[in-house]
């Protein structure tokens, strides 16, 4: 077959070339704003990223009636996704991608579900957000209402259990640990999970988890986020992190959590229990309080140990 060109050497250049990766429409950048008016690009990337996985797949029946069947990209029922995937991809502080899907959930693009996840290997996991997307809000902030766009389609009903209601569901059992990464082999997956899994119960029997979520239940997501902070911190951090306005060294910052137990999280706690004003950035609050109580805690272990022997000291002197 031959073809004839453009002349033009970059667009024939990328003749027969496919891109992957997400789509955003237009139109998203006037009807997904910030309070001032502009453009909130972090809510339109996020949303674009939730739109990819929720493209179904169509796969051509072989029976002679030629049909096609749909299915998802996700594993579970519904999409799993983290602020911290999204901000290793996109760039975004965990506290940007909170915002962002704030937005979208205040203008009723979507709906945050946290559940409780028990992986094949009996890990129990708290806290892991999966997301419900809208299509006909999404759609409807996507096209306007005056305007018939020739490529859309009518959903496709599938079965009838597609209007079926997911229901209120607290606690997913899972048979295998799920990723929204469907290239990455099964061995990959398994030992991203066990490793990640193994950091999260290390962390927990260091501050003593059972007994603080047993003693103050109520403030059991705080409990959770200062976990994931830290497990975050030990296994993914290498750039400075910001501490009460100063870079301090990834490497640093892993020592200092060491000393982190339960009596350093009790002190975190209350002193976001007494904070005078509503915090801004969570993420930055939670890492710089555990970050300095670690300190304290340490310190005053060190000053305990120097009184006592400097009593054993004067004993012995006496003696």
């Amino acid at each position: 077959m031959q073809v004839s060109k453009t002349g033009v050497k970059s667009v024939d250049d990328l003749y027969g070339v496919s891109f992957t990766g997400n789509i955003i429409p237009h139109t998203w950048y006037s009807t997904i704003r910030t309070e001032s008016g502009k453009p909130d690009l972090a809510a339109i990337t996020i949303l674009s990223e939730i739109l990819y996985w929720h493209r179904p797949r169509e796969e051509c029946d072989e029976s002679d009636a030629g049909d096609i069947k749909l299915s998802k990209r996700f594993k579970a029922d519904l999409l799993q996704l983290s602020y911290g995937k999204i901000g290793k991809k996109f760039k975004l502080t965990k506290d940007q991608s909170r915002r962002a899907m704030d937005r979208l959930e205040d203008i009723g693009i979507i709906k945050r579900h946290f559940r409780t996840v028990i992986t094949e290997s009996d890990d129990k996991l708290g806290n892991v957000m999966f997301i419900e997307l809208f299509a006909d809000r999404l759609l409807e902030i996507t096209y306007a209402a005056d305007t018939e766009d020739p490529y859309r389609k009518k959903p496709t009903r599938v079965s009838d259990k597609t209007d079926e209601g997911m229901g209120n569901i607290q606690q997913a059992i899972v048979k295998k640990p799920m990723t929204n990464t469907e290239n990455t082999t099964e061995i990959t997956n398994k030992d991203y999970n066990s490793i990640y899994h193994a950091e999260v119960e290390r962390v927990r029997e260091q501050v003593d988890y059972e007994a603080l979520i047993r003693d103050i239940k109520a403030d059991s997501g705080l409990i959770d986020e200062m976990i994931n902070i830290i497990v975050d911190i030990n296994l993914y951090a290498k750039d400075p992190q910001w501490i009460d306005g100063s870079l301090i060294p990834a490497q640093v910052v892993r020592e200092r959590l060491k000393s982190t137990n339960s009596y350093v999280m009790r002190d975190v706690l209350e002193s976001m229990r007494s904070a005078p004003r509503d915090i801004v950035n969570t993420r930055g609050y939670i890492l710089t309080a555990l970050f300095n109580a670690a300190s304290t805690y340490q310190l005053g272990l060190d000053m305990k140990v120097t009184r006592d022997m400097y009593r054993k000291e004067a004993g012995a002197w006496g003696a």
